[in-house]
């Protein structure tokens, strides 16, 4: 089942925390990976050329790719780890016509597929309107689609006013589409937006979905909400040019936040990346690892009920420091509306699940 599409209106950490935005129904989604930020100027590969060698002239078949596995499953990919590999085979050549789409995806699956939970349905050359396309988007696939000198992603298709979902990743004048929208049918079949040739992927459900490390940015052993709000503390920073002392914050966490705090790659280290991080604990945690250690046990039930303790003797939320608003947004266990010693029993039972297996 495919994901909400991640809202890309500026909100703030707590707010995301208990609302995730999302478009409205039939909208699968993606992480817009945006081609045109700033930082994609510098990541270049000069193996092929010297000149035009940077991932914002070139990067679309890579960041459409990026972008139609997580509308597929919800798996943040990593843009430049896979332009690597796409070098490596003569896949990806910057500066010299971008991505080559036949050995990428004849290969892509090999290299990926397990780790990001995808399956290459196959290439085909042909228009957006083909009932294999149609078909494809209505079973929950996502598709890359070739369109004159560009790649887009294609994540969901309305059969009541034949409209297709594009994740457009660099949007141009040329093009005029937004970064995701519902666009015709009649605008994908003329033009610079004429698809020709597309790529049919599917779920597999193997995805790894394990936080990265290097996502504790207060060092603390957990990948947490803390680390959320971190985020949004250090955008705060940034904002008004001041430093701040909210959770500890301190020049070792400033620097791994802007190293590695742009959570959905679009060049900018904002409030956006603080909800995008709380939306991915959130999903890592549905089965019970509420402190995010990888393994569902009694810490976890422990957990949720010193949060329920605290928060039933009134203690302010900003005061459960580590067991804060994130419990609140991921720790209802039994879907009932609070957070409260149910829930630690319901985190047991899938630890005696688990280790009777």
């Amino acid at each position: 089942m495919k994901k909400k599409i991640f809202d890309l209106t500026v909100a703030a950490v707590m707010t995301a925390a208990c609302a995730f935005p999302c478009l409205s129904a039939n909208a699968a989604d993606g992480i817009l990976y945006d081609q045109n930020a700033s930082k994609w100027n510098y990541v270049k590969f000069d193996k092929y050329s010297q000149s035009a060698s940077d991932m914002h002239v070139s990067g679309c078949g890579i960041f459409s790719f990026c972008n139609a596995v997580y509308a597929l499953n919800g798996t943040i990919t990593n843009a430049y780890d896979v332009a690597e590999w796409a070098v490596g085979i003569g896949a990806y050549r910057p500066g010299s016509g971008g991505t080559y789409r036949d050995p990428f995806y004849a290969n892509v699956e090999e290299k990926f597929g397990q780790q990001l939970g995808f399956h290459v349905e196959g290439t085909y050359s042909g228009k957006i309107t083909d009932e294999r396309m149609k078909e494809h988007l209505k079973n929950g696939g996502t598709a890359v689609i070739n369109v004159p000198w560009h790649f887009m992603a294609v994540s969901g298709y309305n059969e009541e006013n034949d409209t297709f979902h594009i994740l457009e990743c660099a949007p141009n004048n040329n093009r005029k589409l937004e970064h995701d929208s519902w666009v015709d049918a009649k605008t994908m079949c003329t033009g610079r937006t004429e698809v020709y040739w597309y790529a049919l992927l599917s779920a597999t459900g193997t995805n790894d979905k394990s936080l990265p490390y290097e996502y504790d940015f207060n060092g603390d052993g957990l990948i947490n909400s803390v680390d959320s709000q971190l985020i949004s503390v250090r955008y705060q920073e940034t904002l008004n040019g001041t430093e701040l002392d909210e959770y500890g914050i301190c020049d070792d966490i400033r620097l791994a936040i802007d190293s590695e705090g742009d959570i959905n790659y679009d060049g900018v280290i904002n409030d956006r990346d603080a909800s995008m991080l709380l939306t991915w604990i959130s999903e890592v945690r549905e089965n019970g690892d509420v402190n995010c250690d990888k393994a569902i046990d009694g810490r976890d039930a422990t957990v949720v009920l010193t949060y329920y303790a605290l928060a039933s003797s009134g203690v302010a939320d900003g005061d459960i420091t580590g067991i804060d608003e994130g419990i609140r947004a991921i720790g209802d266990m039994n879907g009932d509306g609070i957070v409260d010693a149910r829930d630690a029993t319901a985190i047991l039972s899938n630890y005696a699940k688990g280790a009777v297996k």
